[in-house]
């Protein structure tokens, strides 16, 4: 009898990916979503946060749940509502699982969810995080901090409970990437602010590998960092892009004032950025694929 596996943002572009990668592994996959898919390879249950509604259904017989739910950090300008929003989408759908798991019966045995190395703050230093640190001040910070910590509630009714510190994830359609090979299209790249911030990545295929690991390997518990053990300076990323597109970076570096009027305070996410360790992922027997930028950029832009 096949395991079954909930998946949280199933829909995403990482749920998608993640969910065709535990079907090929023999896992019976259902997706938990605000909206019904007629369309959708996998059992689709209903859930809105907003009005604490969930189908009870989806957890009934569910082994694990993976929880990647969240509405996006860089999608659009941090107003107060957005902000509100990126918080709540996190928060209370945590709370809205841990809540139905509390009152049934239930034989979930983990919960591996989604973090951010936000965590540690959006700053530039010379410390390489590792996670025993502490929590960063800001925003995004403040998110993570309070999303694990509704994460590890799960412990107190009995589950495993797994929060993945998940750097820049690089795929071909649907993520940071896509965005960033467009100016490099039209011969506009350029590097970012000074150049010297660090960019915490992590090569998609490599973090749905974390992912099954974290079902999979009952040693897993508490935080861990998904990113490359190889993590490079945004100059060293941006020429890297424009070598493997064949393109060349002639403008100057746009500063960091410049992203600020664009992109307003959500510009941090480009200009500040340090070096997050992966050896306790590596620790549990973790071998990355795609450890290096420049063979994984090959791989996801060939």
């Amino acid at each position: 009898m096949s395991l079954r596996v909930l998946v949280t943002g199933g829909t995403g572009a990482v749920g998608r990916q993640l969910c065709a990668y535990l079907a090929d592994q023999n896992f019976e996959v259902s997706i938990l979503s605000r909206r019904k898919n007629e369309n959708s390879l996998y059992k689709t249950y209903l859930w809105d946060y907003k009005h604490s509604l969930i189908d009870n259904k989806a957890l009934e017989n569910c082994d694990y749940v993976v929880h990647l739910a969240g509405a996006g950090i860089a999608d659009s300008r941090w107003t107060p509502q957005r902000k509100r929003e990126i918080l709540e989408s996190r928060i209370k759908t945590t709370i809205l699982l841990h809540k139905a798991l509390s009152r049934m019966n239930h034989k979930v045995k983990a919960v591996v969810s989604a973090s951010a190395v936000g965590y540690y703050g959006q700053i530039s230093s010379d410390k390489t995080f590792v996670e025993n640190d502490a929590p960063g001040s800001d925003f995004v910070a403040e998110v993570c901090k309070k999303w694990e910590e509704e994460n590890r509630k799960f412990e107190e009714i009995g589950i495993r409970s797994v929060q993945l510190r998940i750097g820049i994830v690089l795929m071909k359609k649907g993520g940071a990437l896509e965005k960033m090979v467009q100016p490099f299209k039209y011969n506009l790249g350029a590097v970012l602010a000074s150049g010297k911030q660090i960019i915490p990545w992590i090569h998609v295929e490599d973090l749905i590998r974390i992912i099954y690991q974290g079902i999979q390997l009952t040693q897993m518990q508490g935080p861990y960092n998904a990113c490359s053990p190889y993590p490079v300076t945004n100059s060293t990323f941006s020429k890297l892009l424009a070598k493997t597109m064949k393109k060349t970076i002639w403008l100057p570096n746009i500063p960091a004032f410049a992203l600020k009027i664009i992109l307003g305070n959500r510009a941090v996410l480009l200009t500040k950025g340090s070096r997050v360790s992966a050896e306790k992922i590596i620790d549990t027997g973790f071998k990355f694929n795609q450890p290096e930028l420049e063979p994984a950029l090959r791989n996801l832009l060939a």
